[in-house]
């Protein structure tokens, strides 16, 4: 087994893992559609009754997951664990709307975006003849990886948290709880997938800028001849227009997920505080449960920070692979064009207009979060000892 993964090479696994990703978010009814594939070519379509099946499915097992949390709030004697379904179950309204609302009406924007995305890593995997064909490197294994172990806390977490017997009736509620939570926390994969895969497309291009293209650039003069210098030029022209079209489609994503990446960082920042909250008012100190499961939405929110700043950087790094283009002044003519578009198309992700998503906000609130936890702690042992 160890001589395989040795053998593998990062890009490869990383691609293994990403069509597993794919087939679970179609288990849990976040994806209606479905890949084709002809030799090189991968384009994806809508098929209408997988759309329609989960569309259904999702309302029932809504409908049994609504009911389980108020008669579960109804009984609870603990208020904080009261306050803590009951704010689960209020944040899960608005996100089965809004992923019934893409389901219905949003499905050919989405199909678009991605046949995009596919049709961009094939134009950018095709200006390297012989490399290794596969997603990013091991920086992305890694951030998939951590996916992966987010993903398999969504499906087990329930077992441990309730240590009843296991029947029918448990089996229906775990399903129903799994279906809608992991279609919750699907909404930060996606845009952490998203924003990685942008990262990767600038970081490849970045890299051919670099090793091939500058290279050519600055061994070009005036006394090449005609042919050479077209080709070149055709070479610089192919790499701007790939870099115009990562930005377009880096913005047709921000436009159409950032409304379900609100809602994903509202449901993960309230989370992470009441469990928080409970954690230090009751000195949970040795239920593994609650740290973990307080760990694992602290990952999720440090997984899509990092996929955003790995993309930002790499737009950022875009004028900075070129350096000397030689003596040519049409090429540095055509150069300028592309800096100016730069400056006037900055690439951030900012939620709504109120902030944007950088480790340092991230730091803030991780900070924020301890030093409350803290506090609380504090007046809780003091009061304790009172």
């Amino acid at each position: 087994m160890f001589e395989f993964l040795h053998q593998m090479s990062a890009p490869k696994l990383s691609t293994s893992i990403l069509r597993y990703i794919f087939r679970y978010a179609q288990f849990i009814g976040v994806i209606f559609f479905c890949l084709h594939t002809r030799k090189d070519d991968k384009t994806v379509f809508i098929r209408n009754w997988l759309k329609w099946l989960n569309v259904t499915h999702r309302i029932i097992t809504f409908t049994r997951f609504f009911w389980v949390y108020i008669a579960s709030i109804s009984i609870k004697t603990n208020r904080v664990l009261q306050v803590l379904h009951g704010m689960r179950l209020v944040l899960s309204i608005p996100n089965v709307a809004v992923i019934l609302c893409y389901h219905i009406f949003r499905g050919p924007e989405i199909i678009d975006l991605i046949n995009q995305f596919l049709r961009l890593f094939r134009q950018v995997s095709d200006l390297f003849k012989t490399k290794t064909p596969g997603f990013g490197g091991r920086r992305e294994l890694i951030l998939i990886l951590l996916n992966l172990i987010s993903f398999a806390h969504e499906q087990t977490y329930l077992w441990f948290t309730i240590r009843k017997g296991f029947s029918w009736r448990f089996l229906i509620d775990w399903w129903c709880d799994f279906y809608l939570v992991s279609a919750t926390n699907i909404f930060i994969h996606i845009n952490s997938i998203g924003y990685l895969s942008l990262g990767v497309l600038y970081s490849e291009l970045n890299k051919y800028v670099y090793t091939n293209l500058r290279i050519q650039l600055q061994k070009l003069n005036t006394s090449g001849s005609k042919q050479k210098i077209r080709r070149v030029q055709n070479r610089l022209e192919k790499c701007i227009s790939l870099y115009r079209e990562i930005y377009h489609t880096s913005i047709m994503f921000h436009k159409l997920f950032v409304p379900l990446l609100f809602l994903a960082l509202i449901y993960k920042v309230l989370l992470i505080a009441l469990i928080g909250f409970n954690v230090a008012v009751e000195f949970y100190l040795n239920s593994f449960i609650f740290w973990i499961l307080l760990g694992k939405h602290v990952l999720d929110l440090f997984l899509v920070t990092v996929s955003v700043e790995g993309a930002v950087n790499q737009f950022l790094n875009i004028g900075m692979q070129f350096g000397n283009v030689g003596d040519l002044s049409k090429f540095q003519t055509t150069l300028d064009t592309l800096f100016l578009h730069l400056r006037l198309g900055h690439f951030r992700v900012s939620i709504l207009g109120l902030f944007d998503v950088t480790q340092m906000q991230y730091l803030q609130f991780l900070s924020a979060l301890l030093s409350g936890l803290a506090f609380i702690a504090q007046y809780r042992m003091q009061v304790g000892n009172g």
